[in-house]
């Protein structure tokens, strides 16, 4: 039994792992996540919750679906995550615990910080980026309203300079979890 388990799992998280990679690529490529993928990511997800635990396994699931969407949501209100990152971190719940949800969601957010560092710095803009930063967050405390970020700069490959592709971190933050470190 402890056998079967272990291959279910591990059948899992290779389906999640080809998941994310694919998500990856196409938002390297095309610099889109697919709904269609999506979508058919989150019906492999909850079908093995489900076949899992049942209906408990399905609350689960959803619940480890919402927890990324409910944190997430705002920062793509603001322009600071794209829809895809959203529901890719979405789906990826349907196959984890609420706990490796938070925990996997925390390393993807560390890791993009890394990313974007050093893209700052390979592109020379570290002090620019800083300083927009901090202009943005300044001028949101002030007029006490939310805002787009990089809604005044109207240059699209500045604003293009600045991005990282997030499914990176995300598929990097789950290989790092699942691939053996554990809290």
């Amino acid at each position: 039994i402890l056998i079967k388990y272990a291959m279910e799992r591990v059948m899992c998280i290779i389906i999640l792992f080809l998941v994310l990679a694919v998500a990856a690529i196409t938002d390297l490529l095309f610099d889109k996540i697919y709904n269609e993928w999506i979508l058919g990511a989150m019906a492999a997800g909850l079908c093995y919750a489900v076949w899992q635990n049942g209906a408990e396994g399905l609350a689960r699931a959803l619940l480890s679906m919402v927890i990324p969407f409910a944190l997430l949501y705002p920062l793509f209100l603001i322009g600071g995550l794209g829809a895809g990152d959203v529901k890719l971190l979405s789906v990826a719940g349907c196959f984890l615990t609420a706990k490796e949800t938070i925990l996997c969601l925390g390393l993807s957010f560390a890791l993009g910080a890394v990313l974007s560092l050093a893209k700052m710095i390979a592109e020379k803009n570290f002090l620019e980026r800083m300083k927009y930063l901090l202009w943005y967050i300044a001028d949101v405390f002030t007029s006490g309203e939310w805002k787009f970020y990089e809604e005044d700069r109207n240059d699209r490959q500045r604003r293009k300079k600045g991005k990282i592709h997030f499914s990176i971190p995300v598929l990097l933050g789950m290989v790092v979890y699942k691939g053996g470190i554990y809290w």
